[in-house]
């Protein structure tokens, strides 16, 4: 029995759920909730017109903090108008994240992704290639970009993941 049906969805309800960000294709719909305040989600909508970069990260993944200077680099380089830095962390403590915000600046919005990696933001965006088609891998740091229109233009996971080299690319 497929996973459709034991969810109780339709074929057609099957295509209409959006899958994982894909370079070239229309960024998957979302609605992340603030870091700080819950009252404040955001949408592909509020980005509308700009470029953005959607860093996820967490306190735990060293990768992740080592990548800080360069977005703050990136910010210096690209106004906010043009381009918008969307940090998600993924850390299970939002007080973990926002200690860590209170010692190092992390220019951008701040967001939290109360799922998890395993959780609907995750299994969009916070996915690692691999070598065998039939293993999915999760992980942080994980970069996507996507343009003024709203499609996806770069996916970039793991340490290989260069923010500069990256933006540098596209915009």
């Amino acid at each position: 029995m497929s996973a459709a049906l034991l969810l109780g969805l339709s074929a057609q309800e099957v295509r209409a759920q959006p899958g994982p960000a894909e370079i070239g294709k229309p960024v998957p719909t979302f609605e992340i909730g603030a870091l700080q305040g819950s009252e404040r989600a955001f949408t592909p909508s509020d980005f509308e017109g700009r470029y953005v970069l959607m860093n996820l990260w967490a306190t735990w993944c060293a990768p992740c903090i080592e990548k800080i200077p360069d977005l703050q680099e990136a910010r210096q380089r690209y106004s906010s108008e043009r381009l918008a830095i969307l940090n998600v962390s993924f850390d299970r403590s939002r007080s973990k994240a926002t200690a860590l915000l209170e010692e190092r600046e992390i220019p951008g919005i701040h967001t939290h992704a109360g799922g998890g990696l395993m959780g609907e933001f995750g299994d969009k965006f916070a996915r690692i290639p691999s070598e065998s088609a039939s293993v999915e891998a999760r992980g942080l740091p994980n970069l996507t970009l996507v343009g003024p229109e709203g499609t996806v233009l770069d996916v970039a996971a793991g340490d290989s993941a260069d923010v500069l080299k990256t933006l540098s690319e596209h915009l």
